[in-house]
């Protein structure tokens, strides 16, 4: 059986820079769940602001939802978002409209040490 993989994203979503690191992101995402592998990708610190952009009311206007939605449609039931860091970037309400499981309890993190307890490998972007 092969190891599961947790995908954690932190990167912003404002500079082409962070756009090519989700594209990357979200094309391993797609070749994992081809492959038939175990996978969660994660939003994490600035990323969980790339949650209402992909689900907010104007997505399919977003430019990087035009170029790499299908993607992200193909892995949304294995995406999970950060607790804290939705609240901490004011996103809790739009995740959770968006039916992105948000881990952590109270006002915490998530806990990645899950992942890692339970033998996952982890890739960070």
């Amino acid at each position: 059986m092969s190891q599961p993989v947790a995908i954690i994203t932190f990167m912003e979503h404002s500079a082409p820079t962070d756009r090519g690191r989700m594209s990357h992101a979200l094309n391993l995402a797609s070749e994992l769940q081809a492959a038939g592998r175990e996978f969660k990708l994660i939003f994490a610190g600035k990323s969980v602001e790339w949650l209402p952009e992909l689900f907010g009311e104007r997505a399919d206007q977003h430019p990087f939802v035009r170029n790499y939605g299908d993607h992200f449609d193909r892995v949304r039931s294995h995406v999970e978002a950060c607790n804290f860091c939705c609240v901490r970037f004011g996103v809790r309400d739009q995740v959770e409209a968006a039916d992105i499981p948000i881990k952590g309890e109270g006002k915490g993190h998530m806990h990645v040490s899950e992942y890692v307890l339970a033998g996952w490998q982890v890739i960070t972007f």
